[in-house]
């Protein structure tokens, strides 16, 4: 248990310094007007693709909560706008699928994106395998899907192995920094990576 603790902080470490990295991509939605919408009010359709960043695919799908299925909205900003320092996509009973076939490199092995909650159910699901429908995004399982490992830390998710797509949505979640990573992030990758960014920061303070 101690040791997936210390890994998932590693990961998140690392993520958070690397989401710049030249040879990865990522989703920010800092070049989208604040208001923006997807989903219903558009109107989009279920599957469809509304944005391409870095390369990065993302389609709106269909929020599932028992025999429930809804396609409300998602908002660039929104209500929830003063929780995040940047901009962030906020959901209203919908999901969004990202897909990484097209970021130019292969395969893509490392993903984390930010997240906070405000209520109700959310959805998750990796490369099509099992979508959950959990209370909270801290409940993923470790083996989220075949060859996929997921990690949890406050705020971040953080993904290994090899990762072709995942699926996101709630009734009150938003997501930011959606980041993908190529090969080689194994572990030793990941120790480096971190032990380099708490260098930088030790430095940053004794200026």
């Amino acid at each position: 248990m101690l040791k997936t603790i210390k890994l998932a902080a590693i990961a998140a470490v690392l993520a958070l310094c690397l989401t710049s990295r030249s040879d990865g991509a990522t989703v920010d939605f800092e070049s989208v007007s604040s208001g923006a919408m997807y989903g219903q009010s558009v109107p989009h359709s279920p599957n469809q693709v509304v944005l391409i960043q870095d390369g990065i695919e993302m389609s709106v799908v269909e929020f599932v909560f028992g025999t429930f299925t809804g396609f409300f909205d998602a908002e660039v900003g929104g209500i929830y706008a003063d929780q995040f320092a940047t901009q962030a996509l906020q959901f209203n009973n919908l999901g969004v699928s990202f897909d990484f076939s097209n970021v130019g490199f292969s395969p893509v092995d490392f993903v984390s994106f930010e997240f906070k909650e405000f209520g109700g159910v959310n959805n998750f699901s990796v490369n099509g395998a099992t979508l959950f429908e959990l209370d909270s995004l801290n409940d993923i399982p470790t083996n989220v899907a075949p060859n996929v490992t997921a990690a949890v830390t406050p705020g971040l998710v953080t993904l290994t192995g090899d990762i072709q797509s995942f699926r996101v949505g709630g009734q009150e979640l938003a997501i930011d920094n959606v980041t993908v990573l190529p090969e080689p992030s194994t572990m030793l990758f990941i120790g480096l990576g971190a032990a380099i960014c708490l260098r930088r920061t030790r430095r940053i303070k004794q200026a």
